[in-house]
């Protein structure tokens, strides 16, 4: 019968969560101590990617209606902080007293190569967050269509990628009907709120995509809201 380790409430499997095995850091490894309870990392700090070399993480979700949501458990070899916003948009919290690696572009990079695991685990990163982005904007009810917009491009706009990309440029792979349903709009008010942010010199059309005129206009717009 398999162990298990006991955290508050909480059962995890005890295998692999002991000794720190020094062979499997890369050269040059950053470790952390993380402490029971301890926060390693929340929404709105900077992102970073953890590998998790000894011990166990919890990973969740706080949405703005008060919701907690777990998404997994992290055991020794799980990388973790994934997604493609410059902030995390989720909370990291050691179960155990754990010790965790910075894991760099490169490492994470190479790994993806190899383990089709961890994109799948990218993918519902990227995923969770523009249910963030998209929670953020629709928290206000009476919240304007505009202003909505604003706020998803200003998110948008801030995604990483490759380098050198103009993050001034909303490719058109980013659809109408996706931004609509997103944000909980009609076509119409997405036109509607979009013509306004033209009107007011935010943006406007290019045969790429829609670009971003001015930030500090789209910035007041979220913010007034």
């Amino acid at each position: 019968m398999e162990s298990v380790c006991r955290s508050g409430n909480i059962e995890l499997p005890c295998e692999g969560i002991g000794k720190l095995n020094p062979a499997s850091l890369a050269s040059g490894s950053v470790l952390q101590n993380v402490e029971t309870s301890e926060i390693l990392f929340q929404a709105g700090e900077e992102r970073a990617l953890y590998r998790v070399e000894r011990g166990a993480i919890c990973h969740y979700m706080l949405w703005a209606d008060g919701r907690h949501d777990v998404i997994e458990f992290a055991f020794p070899g799980d990388i973790i902080g994934l997604g493609h916003l410059r902030h995390h948009v989720s909370t990291a919290q050691a179960m155990v007293d754990t010790v965790v690696s910075l894991v760099s572009e490169e490492e994470f990079a190479s790994a993806l190569e190899t383990d089709d695991r961890l994109s799948f685990r990218l993918a519902a990163a990227v995923e969770r967050e523009f249910d963030h982005l998209r929670d953020r904007a629709l928290s206000a009810e009476e919240q304007p269509a505009a202003a909505r917009v604003a706020n998803f491009l200003l998110a948008i706009s801030s995604l990483n990628g490759p380098e050198g990309r103009d993050r001034t440029l909303i490719s058109d792979d980013i659809t109408a009907g996706f931004v609509a349903e997103k944000l909980d709009l009609s076509i119409e008010k997405l036109g509607a709120a979009l013509l306004s942010l033209k009107k007011q010199g935010a943006v406007k059309e290019t045969p790429a995509g829609l670009r971003i005129l001015n930030t500090e206009t789209l910035q007041k717009l979220a913010d007034a809201a």
